[in-house]
């Protein structure tokens, strides 16, 4: 999964093209991406998350993004 995808993915998460996203939906797309489980503890700085730390977050295990792009 490239830089693009990546950002695709985010921009449909950032609908209102605010140039963030909520914490919640940072949380569940890492989810949805299986690079976290449902009980695991992220911190919420209080922030939004911008597609920077999205696209680090995403491209720590590019195995698991792999295997979700193969689900769509």
């Amino acid at each position: 999964m490239d830089n693009s995808n990546i950002a695709s993915m985010f921009e449909m998460l950032d609908s209102s093209n605010k140039g963030s996203i909520s914490f919640v939906q940072y949380k569940e797309a890492l989810k949805t991406l299986g690079l976290c489980t449902a009980d695991e503890v992220l911190k919420d700085d209080g922030h939004g998350v911008t597609f920077e730390k999205f696209r680090n977050e995403v491209c720590i295990c590019p195995a698991s993004l792999q295997a979700f792009a193969r689900k769509l």
